[in-house]
């Protein structure tokens, strides 16, 4: 069948095509949809499918209205024949779908869905649509009507004279409204009313409808038990006084074919726009919750980049530490030589070697090793801090934010495998580094850098390092820097006369020993700076390890989301402009 049929023609070429970019709009918009995921609401991929299909149905005329408004009775004076059955309670727990049969005939399509077929000659152009009471005592019934509304092109909202437009109508006509659904209202049982009655009560509504949709609806005033009278006997003035000529010419005329078709075109594209809309704002929100965490994860590796930066300074300044105390152990040993070494001294020199080197050990070497122990554990302690306290402040972070306040603002059923996930991966990292924290032994922590320290240290100098400790490590390697000064001088200086060779021994001693002391330096802080950039980059790793779900699942929804942003965005601005396009036709 080419597209829909509206009754006397088929659509012009215009038409036709503004037909097809409104359903590959739709397709797009439902691939946007599917995008977005599996939280996109079953309602509304139901509705949007509706939407689509309905593209080739019949103009949809949905008649809608509390229980006991008369909106059957109107029904039944509009087709001229009592085919949906009326009553003061709720009777209708179904929709009721009018359409063009020659012969009358009823027909089940669903648990809550039957079509009756009937010669009348308004179902030529349209099909006509019961909905059970809103406002009933039975829920199910409104929900069948509000799960209906997105598939009318025009909608006929039916109130009470005696009660007209009552909170609950409003409410429901809010949900018509945001469908950007056309609205007619119908003001039945108008013969309860005088004339100035009824004219103040058509006042109240028009007043109230404007405000609510932004410009004032068509309104008829109508008694369909005097049309359904009037029908049943013949006759004319009773007709007159029912008030249905009126409504009857509004869709007869005034609902004509093109108008009937720019309402059919505008119909699915207000469903889509509001579809749309609602997922942008799902998605803007989703986004802003994004913003917060990848706010979180920026705040912890600036964390951890701070912790690299206090480090280095914190290094510098130890090992400037290290340095001055390898200085001051250089210029007394220089001083010793000098003092030593000398050609008044040579036969003490000659005999007393074990003394001058005991000497040496006591007041040149002396407690170097222990100060410069002492400094790396204060660095080692210091590194062992930092670490638990970046860890603490991961977990009070995650903590604190996990939660974003604004997600109260989700819309419906949206967002809830998306806020599962998010919020179970903050709970993970967090309680990850909670754990940590909880089982954090400082001393096991420092002990262990303190030995890889040693290893890297005995390492570095070609020292065993056996079971000694640091201060005992350096001990060996700065008594080492006596060199052997009594075996040269009893190898060469006796021999050969002190009062010549002396003097150049010394210097050369001297020398050594310089060197010996700069090696020293440099191999230590080298090895020093070698050891905690290691030590920094594994627990900066270690943190990243933790949060690495975490970070993943917040980029990858970040760049998932912009492009399904992207995609909804560009849905909605094709949406507004058929829709302006339409309205101009």
């Amino acid at each position: 069948m080419t597209p829909f049929l509206t009754g006397r023609k088929l659509l012009t070429e215009r038409q036709e095509a503004l037909l097809e970019a409104i359903r590959a709009a739709l397709e797009a918009l439902r691939a946007a949809l599917r995008r977005f995921g599996v939280d996109v609401a079953p309602a509304d991929v139901r509705i949007l499918d509706d939407a689509i299909a309905h593209l080739d149905e019949l103009f949809l005329l949905v008649v809608a209205g509390e229980y006991n408004s008369g909106k059957s009775s109107f029904i039944n004076a509009l087709i001229g024949a009592p085919v949906v059955a009326e009553g003061v309670t709720p009777t209708t727990d179904r929709i009721t779908v009018l359409r063009y049969g020659d012969t009358p005939g009823e027909m089940v399509g669903g648990a809550f869905l039957v079509e009756y077929r009937f010669p009348a000659e308004v179902l030529r152009r349209m099909a006509i649509v019961d909905t059970p009471g809103t406002n009933a005592i039975i829920q199910r019934h409104e929900e069948l009507t509000r799960d209906f509304i997105p598939r009318a092109d025009l909608v006929l909202f039916v109130t009470s004279a005696s009660q007209p437009f009552s909170a609950s109508e409003r409410s429901f006509l809010e949900l018509i409204r945001d469908w950007g659904k056309k609205v007619v209202i119908i003001v039945n049982k108008a013969d309860l009313l005088d004339a100035a009655g009824l004219a103040e009560v058509v006042a109240f509504v028009g007043r109230h409808a404007e405000d609510l949709f932004g410009v004032r609806p068509e309104i008829f005033a109508v008694s369909s038990r005097l049309a359904r009278q009037a029908r049943d006997d013949d006759d004319q003035a009773l007709w007159d006084a029912s008030r249905f000529p009126a409504i009857e010419q509004y869709i007869s005329d005034t609902l004509d074919e093109e108008q009937r078709v720019r309402l059919k075109l505008l119909s699915p594209l207000g469903v889509a726009r509001r579809l749309a809309e609602r997922y942008l704002i799902a998605v803007e929100d989703r986004l802003a919750a994004l913003r917060d965490d990848v706010a979180a994860i920026e705040n912890i590796e600036r964390q951890l980049e701070q912790f690299r930066s206090d480090l280095a300074d914190d290094f510098q300044r130890h090992r400037a530490e290290i340095a001055n105390i390898l200085n001051e152990f250089e210029l007394r040993g220089m001083q010793f030589f000098d003092e030593t070494i000398r050609v008044s001294n040579l036969f003490h020199l000659a005999r007393h070697q074990q003394e001058i080197s005991e000497a040496f050990a006591r007041d040149i070497v002396a407690d170097v090793p222990q100060q410069i122990e002492a400094r790396l554990q204060a660095l080692i302690d210091w590194m062992v801090e930092k670490n638990l306290r970046i860890w603490q402040g991961v977990m009070d972070y995650l903590r604190r934010e996990r939660v974003v306040q604004h997600r109260s603002g989700l819309i419906g059923e949206i967002g809830g495998t998306f806020e599962y996930n998010r919020n179970a991966l903050i709970e993970s990292v967090a309680r990850e580094a909670e754990k940590i924290v909880a089982t954090y032994d400082r001393e096991a922590e420092a002990q262990a850098l303190t030995d890889e320290v040693r290893a890297a240290i005995a390492s570095s100098t070609l020292v065993g390092a056996g079971a000694v400790g640091i201060g005992a490590l350096l001990v060996l390697l700065l008594h080492g820097a006596l060199l052997d000064v009594t075996g040269v001088l009893v190898a060469g200086v006796l021999a050969l006369g002190g009062l010549y060779i002396i003097p150049n021994k010394r210097r050369q001693i001297k020398r050594q020993f310089h060197q010996r002391v700069a090696d020293l330096r440099e191999t230590l802080t080298a090895t020093m700076e070698r050891q905690f950039n290691a030590e920094l980059d594994r627990m900066i790793t270690r943190i990243r390890d933790a949060i690495d779900p975490y970070t993943r699942f917040v980029y990858t929804q970040h760049d998932h989301l912009l492009t399904t942003q992207r995609e909804l965005s560009d849905a909605e601005a094709e949406i507004s402009r058929l829709q302006a396009e339409v309205e101009r036709s």
